[in-house]
């Protein structure tokens, strides 16, 4: 599916990060003050994982773990899966059914310039019909 527009022309051109030894409670807390529901994980200088808002679910419902205790460096998904800039919002889609995902890092020349989340997908695909008036 082609969309005409870019995944550049969506994403979020923010990054919001944290280190591997940030506890689970406070990644989301600065989720939540940042109004996001992912952070990337930020190891030497370089990112090299995700949690997300997800992944406290997981960690919380069960209630076997003390999320002021876990670190996110012990529950982010990585490699981070990523996408060009580029690439068509139809391909992100694609991919994110794909693989089961919410969020995607998006480069430039291979660096980590941006995310694409399933709620920018679901703004995107709005305003695409309401222009067209299906």
């Amino acid at each position: 599916m082609t969309t005409g527009n870019t995944v550049g022309d969506q994403m979020s051109k923010t990054l919001f990060f944290t280190g591997p030894e940030t506890t689970a409670f406070d990644a989301v807390d600065k989720m939540y003050q940042n109004k996001v529901s992912a952070l990337l994980i930020k190891i030497d200088g370089e990112f090299k994982g995700i949690f997300t808002k997800t992944d406290w679910m997981h960690l919380t419902m069960g209630g076997q773990a003390d999320p002021h205790k876990v670190k996110v460096g012990d529950m982010m998904s990585s490699p981070i899966i990523t996408i060009d800039r580029k690439e068509t919002v139809g391909k992100a889609t694609m991919i994110m059914e794909e693989k089961v995902i919410r969020h995607l890092a998006v480069t430039d020349n291979g660096k980590i310039v941006g995310m694409l989340s399933v709620k920018d997908l679901e703004k995107f695909y709005y305003k695409m019909h309401q222009k067209t008036n299906f």
